[in-house]
């Protein structure tokens, strides 16, 4: 009998050894099934670009030993997609969302998805903005727009696909002593094509969303919110600071957030891998220089408070207005 309780405690013995090691291998292959890379938007767009890039380099590189799949969940300004990521009854260590400052005042404004279910990973850029107009219109200059706003104040309309949009309008406005008229569209495209069809004589873009027409030339930015001139095809658009404003200036950043409950341990994984992801030379050349974008990574700690004081701070800015009634 003693013999046969001695063998008994070596196979449990053994048995717990074999486990512990499995469990250990189990963690080290992390993610071992797919991870939803969720991209708050239609395929095509500047979000869903990020996400699909990001995905390529992992891929080329080897940075991740599963799969991540992108996933398009637009509506709502990014709504629908954060919901998605945020509900509680999916695995929030397989999920992963991208967030910009545009999506991010949206949850804040629209209440609909409660924005701290949502983990910060990491910041991997900051988007600049530019004034666009029309090559071929009257408005060669931002000094143009001036004296045509003057002339008709509220009748100079601006095409927006945000509040963020929104927001540097109503900053021209109120630092420059115009009325500009903010007219919401629901992507880009949509504005570059109001514009040409005179529909709207001025719209708000990222440089991701106007490089092209203003490649063909159909396009021209009078000014950028950037702190500092752009370079490339953007190089001849002065800074609001040059031209006498300097407090109209403005950054979108562009990040990652985890699914809901996702693990400290988890995040710290990703964290590192996104980091990977902007030190190599196709982020850089590919993405950043090619879209005039700030190359800027945060890593969890500096991304979380960052996202949530400028998400506040422009919620404020907003509410100021009547923005969010």
């Amino acid at each position: 009998m003693r013999k046969f309780l001695i063998l008994v405690l070596l196979v449990l013995t053994t048995m717990g050894v074999v486990s512990a090691q499995g469990s250990e291998e189990a963690k080290g292959a992390y993610p071992d099934r797919p991870v939803e890379f969720v991209a708050p938007a239609s395929a095509g767009g500047g979000t869903d670009t990020f996400c699909r890039l990001i995905v390529d380099i992992i891929n080329k590189n080897d940075l991740v030993d599963g799969n991540v799949v992108v996933v398009n969940k637009p509506g709502g300004g990014g709504t629908v997609g954060a919901a998605y990521a945020a509900d509680k009854n999916r695995d929030g260590n397989y999920t992963l969302v991208a967030l910009n400052g545009a999506q991010a005042l949206g949850l804040k404004a629209s209440k609909e998805v409660d924005a701290s279910d949502l983990v910060p990973i990491a910041a991997l850029a900051m988007d600049n903005v530019l004034f666009v107009a029309v090559s071929d219109s009257p408005y060669k200059t931002f000094d143009d727009v001036i004296a045509a706003a003057k002339k008709n104040p509220g009748g100079i309309s601006v095409g927006v696909a945000d509040n963020l949009d929104r927001l540097c309008v109503e900053m021209i406005n109120q630092q420059v002593g115009i009325e500009l008229n903010g007219v919401y569209f629901d992507s880009a495209g949509e504005i570059a094509s109001a514009m040409l069809g005179e529909h709207v004589e001025f719209g708000i873009m990222n440089p991701s969303e106007c490089i092209g027409q203003i490649e063909a030339k159909n396009m021209s930015a009078l000014a950028s919110f950037s702190e500092d001139r752009l370079d490339g095809v953007f190089a001849s658009a002065p800074t609001f600071k040059e031209l006498g404003y300097p407090n109209i200036k403005f950054q979108m950043f562009r990040g990652i957030m985890g699914g809901s409950g996702m693990s400290a341990e988890t995040v710290a994984y990703w964290s590192s891998v996104f980091e990977k992801v902007s030190a190599t030379e196709q982020w850089k050349t590919n993405y950043i220089e090619k879209s005039a974008l700030d190359g800027r990574y945060m890593g969890a700690e500096k991304f979380g408070p960052y996202a949530t004081e400028n998400s506040e701070q422009l919620f404020q800015m907003g509410e100021k207005i009547g923005m969010f009634k």
